[in-house]
């Protein structure tokens, strides 16, 4: 099978070439609707295909259907070094580079490293692609500290009983990346999706485990997650830190403590001039 590797891209393309996209959509497309033009692309020298114009370096040559070759180990951005598996082997048939080309990577390490944080930026980006499929989604966040995918945390708008775990299938199954998500924290949009405090209280007092946990087997996950039983297949948990609706609850469901917004102007802006320590920035949210 023909395949050029290209080394140092223009940004819109890297970010494109590891972006969640919806499945057949083309990254060079995408790279052309993040710079607003199209993606320049020139003839491979070897192969029958073509390869970003502005590259910095590109490899090009065969990969094996039947030929596999020892892999690693490599540093990843789980923070692990990978154990050693066979791979199909990349026969090279050429190199071309620019004058005084650049090498383009990353530092990796246990996150948040380099990756995660570049992770971080392209969160901004998906979003608008979920809530496309799913507008309750108020908002997406992938913690750096959960290896970029591996965690999620959605706040969306409850409309129904049940509308959690629905969200959590629908983040499983919309963008093919996220079917390596291990882990996703569904909370109600008064909680604050990327403040863990926020988090932590929504799933301490809004979850009882045995109704709010939701466990898959056997399905798809990372290959580089050896915590799994098998690689490349594992298991999944979501969590529902949601308010219940009934019938997810026949109890009174609790309110939460606040002050009334008058109070709060009204304190905000005596404080410093009643000589108070602090600086009387308000707590409720």
């Amino acid at each position: 099978m023909p395949v050029a590797i290209a080394i140092g891209a223009d940004p819109q393309t890297i970010l494109s070439a590891v972006m969640p996209l919806p499945e057949g959509m083309s990254e060079l497309s995408f790279a052309g609707v993040l710079r607003r033009r199209r993606s320049r692309v020139v003839k491979a020298k070897t192969q029958p295909l073509y390869v970003p114009a502005n590259a910095e370096i590109i490899i090009e040559g065969t990969v094996s259907a039947s030929e596999m070759a020892d892999e690693g180990p490599y540093g990843d951005h789980t923070g692990y070094y990978n154990s050693v598996e066979p791979f199909p082997v990349f026969t090279i048939s050429a190199i071309t580079m620019r004058k005084q080309p650049v090498y383009l990577s990353t530092f990796t390490g246990r996150p948040p490293d380099e990756p995660s944080v570049l992770g971080e930026a392209l969160n901004d980006v998906f979003v608008p692609l979920i809530r496309q499929q799913f507008p309750e989604i108020v908002d997406f966040w992938l913690p750096p500290e959960g290896c970029s995918y591996r965690v999620a945390v959605v706040s969306m708008k409850k409309a129904y009983a049940g509308h959690a775990k629905r969200v959590m299938m629908g983040v499983w199954s919309y963008l093919r990346q996220f079917m390596y998500t291990k882990w996703i924290i569904v909370v109600d949009d008064d909680i604050n999706a990327r403040d863990w405090k926020d988090v932590i209280w929504a799933v301490s007092t809004r979850m009882d485990p045995a109704r709010d946990i939701t466990l898959i087997e056997n399905t798809p996950i990372d290959y580089l997650d050896f915590a799994s039983p098998e690689s490349g297949l594992g298991s999944k948990i979501g969590l529902d830190a949601t308010n219940k609706l009934p019938p997810e609850t026949k109890r009174e469901w609790g309110e939460k403590i606040r002050m009334d917004e008058d109070v709060v102007r009204t304190v905000t802006e005596k404080w410093s001039k009643l000589g108070l320590p602090g600086s009387g920035k308000p707590i409720w949210k």
